[in-house]
């Protein structure tokens, strides 16, 4: 059990947590001394945890470095991925989410039902719940404890596809169509969604929203319509 990141800390507990790889065990200990822990006299200092969690061996020795030391910490390394958030709506997260970054254990991927996200690389603080948008794809996720439910951020005017084919309603009654994009940039290859137009016409103007000039849908849970490469579909 780490030592805590904050408040007030015991030296016995720190010489527990290092001799025993528990914060609140049971002391065993005497004669403790802070200079001897943070210089690793009494057990080598573990650099799996960030610099930031660990004493730096240097005068003055602070019992306050040793916030959020784990002693038997994992030297598991974290992967960044850059997101928009936003803690209410997927639409704000696809459309002006705050820009901050997620972490994971890159021997997992960072999409699977358990993989946890982290708000930095030491892997301690899990991010919280809300919508997060790849600023550079079309994907979001709603994450909450590591559970993640996919919703996506598509350009749905129709001025901006060709090759345009109706293929029937969705059990809800919303139009799909098979098209391309007249910009590959945007998505290169064959599609099938929904059009901005049809959207607005039935009142679901809650997944619909402008974002540099252009309309954009929100496929999440509240309409039946998938979006996706037709070759996936």
């Amino acid at each position: 059990m780490a030592v805590p990141d904050s408040g007030a800390i015991s030296m016995i507990k720190i010489r527990n947590e290092i001799g025993n790889n528990n914060y609140n065990g049971t002391n065993i200990y005497s004669n403790i001394s802070l200079k001897d822990m943070s210089t690793g006299v009494n057990g080598t200092i573990n650099t799996s945890n960030a610099s930031t969690d660990r004493p730096n061996g240097s005068m003055p020795h602070l019992m306050s470095e040793f916030y959020s030391y784990d002693h038997d910490a994992s030297g598991v390394t974290y992967t960044s991925r850059l997101m928009q958030f936003d803690g209410d709506s997927a639409t704000n997260a696809c459309n002006e989410g705050e820009s901050t970054s997620i972490y994971h254990d890159n021997t997992e991927t960072w999409t699977d039902a358990e993989t946890i996200w982290y708000t930095s690389n030491t892997g301690q603080t899990e991010v919280d719940t809300g919508y997060y948008s790849g600023p550079l794809d079309s994907y979001g996720y709603f994450y909450d404890g590591g559970e993640k439910e996919v919703f996506l951020c598509g350009r749905s005017e129709r001025r901006l596809k060709y090759n345009i084919k109706f293929i029937g309603e969705s059990p809800m009654g919303i139009p799909m169509y098979h098209f391309n994009y007249k910009n590959e940039e945007h998505g290169k290859g064959r599609f099938v969604g929904t059009m901005v137009d049809d959207l607005q016409r039935l009142g679901f103007e809650d997944n619909v929203f402008e974002q540099n000039g252009e309309l954009w849908v929100i496929y999440d849970k509240r309409i039946d319509v998938p979006f996706e490469s037709v070759t996936n579909w």
